[in-house]
Order: structure tokens, then C-alpha cells, then sequence
């Protein structure tokens, strides 16, 4: 499995370095999504992630989100991303954080 992020600032959360100034989030969701990340990229697929309850994998029903899926990143937050397929690989694209109650 791929794992590719296209959001800007979630890509610099990724990295691996201290971060400077207010964030848009709360420290504990920025240590949520480095979590999931790090679970994702261990995955060998979806079906593994799905089988994983506490993450509550789940495809999205709004119309704003057609063919996307999430994760939780806890009670308010979750992670928003898109799954493609070369071939046999699977690629997850990372959209965004999501509030889910706002």
C-alpha cells in the first residue's frame, strides 16, 4: 500500500520535526494523525485497516464526499482519504481532518 498526502499542511505535520507557531489543530489530534499514519503504512491493505474496529474505516454517505473514506482520529476528528488501485497496489490518498461534529 501507498500512502500519499495532498494536503500541504498535513504533509509538513507528517515530517518528523517540532513544530513552529499555533497549529489549526489540537496537539492531540496532530498526535492522532501521526498515529494513524504510521498504522496505514504498516497495512499491507484496506481489508486490514477495516478489520482494525477502533479505527471505524467507513465510507462516507455525504454528497460532498463521493468515493472517500474515513478513520478516526478520536471522538470529534477524522481523517478523510481516497483509496486507488494500480494495479495490485493500493494507493490512499490523504485529503484532509475533518471536525465531524461542526
Amino acid at each position: 500500500m501507498i500512502l500519499k498526502i495532498e494536503d500541504s499542511y498535513l504533509a509538513e505535520l507528517a515530517k518528523d520535526q517540532p513544530l513552529i507557531g499555533k497549529q489549526d489543530f489540537p496537539e492531540e489530534v496532530i498526535k492522532a494523525f501521526k498515529r494513524r499514519l504510521f498504522q496505514i503504512k504498516a497495512a499491507q491493505n484496506t481489508l486490514e485497516l477495516r478489520s482494525n474496529k477502533s479505527l471505524h474505516f467507513e465510507k462516507l454517505k455525504e454528497k460532498r464526499y463521493k468515493d472517500k473514506y474515513s478513520i478516526r482520529l478520536n471522538k470529534s476528528y477524522r481523517l478523510i482519504f481516497r483509496i486507488d488501485k494500480q494495479g495490485n497496489v493500493e494507493i490512499i490518498y490523504i485529503e484532509e481532518i475533518s471536525n465531524h461534529y461542526s
